[in-house]
């Protein structure tokens, strides 16, 4: 805990850090939509760029709230179990977004194959994701907000992954939900006493 402020390093740079991935997210999901009836190669590299960008800046948020940074224990506590869940989570997101964009890359003949890959790490790391926020809650290091919001972001982004591929407007609004509900959890850590 920083002795003059009064907070401790991983809610900045872990909060930060997933704020930083929500807002990537956004600027992604922006650039996807401004450019997907032109453009749309153009709309694909953006929308998965900044994905891959977000998912980068995501597992480096998750690592700091896992380990926590000098004099500090991170969000989980000691829980070795919640520190491997946080870690792993945003392993599984990464490689997702990185099959996302080699589905882009290879082309169609693979799309089965690659878009089942991607499903089984998004289902991974919805998996660790929800044994991570139950760590969090029980740890009671986190308080407020911060205690329940990743368990919200996780929800969200389910649900919107389970609905992406029905209907175009119901996608859209969920997707915003979701880096919304990031971008939540990313102050509520940031604003955690």
């Amino acid at each position: 805990m920083d002795s003059e402020t009064g907070v401790r390093r991983w809610q900045l740079w872990g909060g930060g850090g997933v704020m930083s991935a929500a807002i990537l997210q956004a600027i992604g999901l922006v650039g996807y939509y401004l450019t997907s009836v032109r453009l749309p190669g153009l709309a694909v590299v953006i929308g998965s760029g900044f994905a891959l960008l977000a998912a980068t800046a995501l597992l480096l948020a998750l690592f700091t709230l896992a380990l926590g940074t000098t004099r500090s224990n991170g969000i989980v506590g000691a829980s070795l179990t919640g520190r491997i869940a946080l870690i792993a989570g945003g392993v599984f997101i990464l490689l997702a977004r990185v099959t996302t964009l080699g589905f882009f890359v290879v082309g169609f003949p693979f799309a089965g194959g690659i878009a089942t890959t991607t499903d089984a790490f998004e289902l991974l790391a919805g998996i660790t994701a929800a044994v991570a926020s139950v760590v969090i809650w029980r740890s009671g290091i986190a308080r407020g907000a911060a205690r329940w919001s990743l368990a919200l972001a996780v929800a969200v982004a389910v649900v919107a992954e389970l609905a992406s591929g029905y209907n175009g407007t119901l996608s859209w609004v969920l997707a915003v939900a979701s880096v919304a509900s990031l971008g939540f959890a990313g102050l509520s850590y940031v604003r955690n006493r």
